[in-house]
C-alpha cells in the first residue's frame, strides 16, 4: 500500500474507495497498531520445533528520505538501508519481526526476536554467535544450532544437518521482498514501513489458512 509517495495511492483501483479514506485508514490502523495486532491473532499454533532468525537489508528508494524529524531507520552502508530482522517457525512462517537502520549488528535484535519464545532449537547463522544469546536460548530451554565464530578459544558443535534447514528462512525474506514496497523501502516513517510488513505476513499466514 505504501509504494512510494502519497501520489501512488491514487493508482487504488476504485473497489478500495477512495484513496485518501484508505490512506488515512492505513495510517489510523498503523497507529493503533492494529496491523500488528491482526498478525499477532492470525499466528495461530506456530509450530516451534525449530525457531530461525536472520536479518537482510531493504534499499532506502531516495523518495523515502527527508522524514520530518529526520531519516527514520535508516543509514548509509554503499546507499540508504533499512535493515529488516526476522524469526519464522518450523514452516519458515514469520512470528516476529523487526526494523532498524540498515547498519545495525544482526545480533543486536535476536533477544527481541526470541524473547517469550518455547522452541526446541533456535537457528542461526554465526552472526548470532555471542554468549548473551547463547545463554537466552539456554534459559528458554532451546538448543541453539548456530555455527561458532573462527575467533572463538572453544569451538561449540552444533548440528550441521539442522543448519542446513536455516533456508526457510532465506526463503521467507524472498517471498516478503515480492512486495515491491519491502523489496525496496519507498515510506517515509519507520512505522509505515514496518506496517507494510506486517501486512505483507498478513498475506502469507492467510495463504495458509
Amino acid at each position: 500500500p505504501t509504494r512510494r509517495s502519497s501520489d501512488l495511492w491514487r493508482d487504488l483501483p476504485p473497489e478500495y474507495g477512495g484513496w485518501s479514506n484508505t490512506h488515512r485508514r492505513f495510517i489510523r490502523w498503523r497507529d493503533k497498531g492494529i496491523w500488528e495486532g491482526l498478525l499477532e491473532v492470525l499466528i495461530d499454533a506456530p509450530d516451534y520445533e525449530w525457531l530461525m532468525i536472520d536479518a537482510s537489508h531493504c534499499k532506502v528508494h531516495p523518495h523515502a528520505a527527508g522524514a520530518r524529524g529526520g531519516n527514520q531507520e535508516m543509514r548509509r552502508k554503499k546507499g540508504l538501508n533499512t535493515k529488516l530482522h526476522l524469526a519464522v517457525d518450523a514452516f519458515g512462517l514469520p512470528v516476529r519481526v523487526i526494523i532498524t537502520h540498515g547498519t545495525a549488528a544482526d545480533c543486536t535484535q535476536a533477544s527481541r526476536l526470541i524473547e517469550g519464545i518455547d522452541a526446541d532449537q533456535l537457528i542461526a547463522d554465526k552472526g548470532y554467535d555471542t554468549d548473551a544469546i547463547i545463554e537466552q536460548a539456554a534459559a528458554q530451554g532451546m538448543n541453539a544450532v548456530i555455527p561458532p565464530k573462527k575467533n572463538r578459544v572453544n569451538q561449540r558443535p552444533y548440528d550441521e544437518d539442522l543448519y542446513k534447514l536455516r533456508h526457510l528462512i532465506e526463503n521467507a525474506f524472498l517471498h516478503l521482498k515480492r512486495w515491491r514496497g519491502i523489496a525496496t523501502r519507498y515510506a517515509k516513517n519507520s512505522t509505515s514501513f514496518l506496517a507494510a510488513v506486517h501486512i505483507r505476513c498478513l498475506a502469507l499466514w492467510l495463504n495458509i489458512s
